[in-house]
């Protein structure tokens, strides 16, 4: 997706309420919720956190497996046991043994808070039917464990080829997907030490960006204290945003905390897309910034 320009002085979308003012041009600021909500927000990979986030103007996240009948479904972990409420054998099975009827009867929303009790674990055709409702919604589709050319169907059937972003940490499964499906957009996330993000994007860029729209970065807070809070420093990311847009390539960071002076810093590098585990305190923060 190419970065946005407006010649106003505050743009937003009906679907977009999260933009940024700059102070030479405004630049549409992007984020997604990991995991669908943020892990502090709203349950993992729930109709409640896709719509959640849906309605503060973000992109949720869904990670994707499939059940032993060959259903996909939202669902992070290879198992049951850190969400749901189910007897221990059903908790400590892998998803792949069990039908999407053993998985979807079980309520995922009460161990993370008591006003999110009964939400179940969606299949992808559920969370897809809530995107054609709206077809400005977008989701990112991470890449657990599913067969890709039967995910390419399932896209197609929905017509929602345009609204979804794929998202892995291998660059493969983005290429092949995108071969899939002509429309989609893909982005490798890179994680790991600094070290190993820096060698993870040299080999991306010079691949020349094969089969992928965007690259999302991973940052860690430094051990040490420090001016700038995160391991990957002020002059990489933005010699790292250039080479991206240089490429016609999105640059999305994902602090994995922030406060108000870190995330500042990032907009102020002219990073416009982020991952974030906190969506309220995300968007709050971001109209800090640009009411400065």
């Amino acid at each position: 997706m190419k970065k946005e320009t407006q010649s106003s002085d505050l743009h937003c979308s009906s679907s977009q309420s999260v933009c940024a003012l700059a102070k030479d041009n405004v630049d549409r600021v992007f984020w997604q919720a990991h995991r669908g909500g943020g892990s502090k927000d709203a349950p993992d990979n729930t109709m409640a956190a896709f719509l959640y986030t849906w309605n503060l103007g973000g992109i949720p996240e869904a990670d994707i497996r499939t059940t032993k009948d060959g259903t996909i479904i939202c669902l992070h972990d290879p198992t049951l046991e850190r969400t749901a409420i189910a007897p221990k054998d059903i908790l400590e099975a892998g998803v792949d043994t069990l039908t999407f009827e053993d998985i979807h009867k079980r309520d995922v929303g009460v161990k993370f808070k008591e006003e999110f009790k009964g939400e179940r674990i969606p299949s992808l055709e559920e969370m897809f039917g809530k995107m054609k409702d709206d077809p400005e919604r977008q989701v990112y589709l991470d890449i657990k464990d599913v067969d890709l050319e039967v995910l390419g169907q399932t896209i197609k059937k929905f017509a929602v080829e345009k609204q979804v972003l794929i998202a892995s940490s291998h660059q493969s499964e983005c290429a092949t997907l995108k071969e899939i499906g002509k429309s989609l957009r893909a982005m490798i996330w890179i994680g790991g030490s600094s070290g190993e993000i820096r060698s993870k994007f040299a080999k991306v860029v010079s691949s020349r960006f094969a089969g992928v729209d965007q690259v999302q970065l991973h940052l860690k807070d430094r051990e040490e204290n420090s001016s700038f809070r995160y391991q990957l420093d002020p002059i990489f990311l933005k010699k790292t945003l250039q080479i991206c847009r240089d490429a016609n390539i999105d640059l999305e960071v994902f602090p994995f905390e922030f406060d108000k002076d870190s995330l500042h810093a990032l907009l102020d590098i002219g990073i416009r897309w982020f991952a974030t585990d906190e969506p309220k305190r995300f968007n709050e923060t971001l109209k800090e910034w640009q009411l400065r």
